[in-house]
């Protein structure tokens, strides 16, 4: 995995020269729990990843780890968005950031807004972090291609669904409203925990919006203190799946803004 890692980054790095432009730095979004001042992967059950410690530098460039859902909430905040939010972010796996007075919540340990292991079903199928029931079984990417039907290719599986789904097949269509009333029951146990003014659906799910946020909506409805809760602070990422790849792009930006002079990065040289 890490050195698909690097490939992938020669090839940005090399894309980037061709536009006349030294990256100074990097920034890795990671769908788990991240101790990122120490770059330590505690675990990503849906990556396979246990207890990785990834350098301090990738390629010659400084290296700063993240969780993903949190860095699609940053590059909302950044952009404008609510100050006090619950920033959904789904694919493979289902994590959720909470923005609170315009700051990010990362909990006491940096592990907060792990909304997909949040028990829908505590006597639920198995998952893959040791628990049962929890709300990847049931929204989650292949949880929701196994209820419609559909053995996919690993490849860009979201926006083949969407397809289907335009298409108005009937599994597809029953199984996206089935994921939609599991993420908002779970979406309504955070809302009445931290009373956001928003809940965002971003990530790779912000495409299947048009089919998840009916389900979610009725969940809240039926289960969130705020009454009636507001179809409008149930919205959909205008930033979608790019919300990660921005959020990471800004916090190297901001880190460069908080101290330019900074050594680590006045001396970061990208091989050629």
């Amino acid at each position: 995995m890490l050195s698909e890692l690097e490939q992938l980054a020669r090839g940005v790095v090399g894309e980037a020269r061709v536009q006349g432009l030294r990256p100074v730095g990097a920034t890795l979004a990671v769908p788990g729990l991240v101790d990122g001042g120490a770059n330590f992967v505690v675990r990503a059950p849906n990556l396979g990843w246990h207890a990785l410690e990834l350098p301090e530098q990738l390629l010659g460039l400084p290296l700063e780890v993240d969780n993903e859902a949190n860095l699609g909430a940053l590059a909302e905040l950044w952009r404008g968005g609510a100050l006090d939010v619950v920033h959904v972010s789904a694919e493979a796996g289902i994590g959720a950031a909470l923005v609170v007075g315009g700051r990010l919540f990362r909990g006491a340990r940096g592990f907060a807004g792990e909304l997909g292991h949040v028990p829908v079903r505590p006597d639920g199928p198995a998952c893959a972090c040791g628990a049962r029931g929890c709300l990847e079984q049931y929204a989650g990417e292949q949880a929701v291609l196994a209820a419609a039907g559909l053995d996919l290719p690993p490849v860009d599986r979201i926006a083949v669904l969407a397809r289907h789904a335009e298409a108005g097949e009937p599994r597809v269509l029953a199984a996206l409203e089935q994921a939609g009333t599991a993420l908002g029951t779970a979406l309504a146990g955070a809302v009445n925990l931290v009373d956001p003014a928003a809940v965002v659906l971003g990530g790779a799910y912000a495409e299947l919006g048009e089919w998840l946020l009916p389900g979610m909506r009725r969940e809240l409805v039926a289960r969130a203190l705020v009454r009636p809760w507001p179809d409008e602070a149930l919205t959909v990422s205008a930033l979608g799946r790019r919300g990660p790849l921005l959020g990471a792009a800004l916090v190297t930006i901001r880190r460069i803004m908080d101290d330019p002079g900074s050594p680590t990065l006045a001396g970061a040289q990208p091989p050629g």
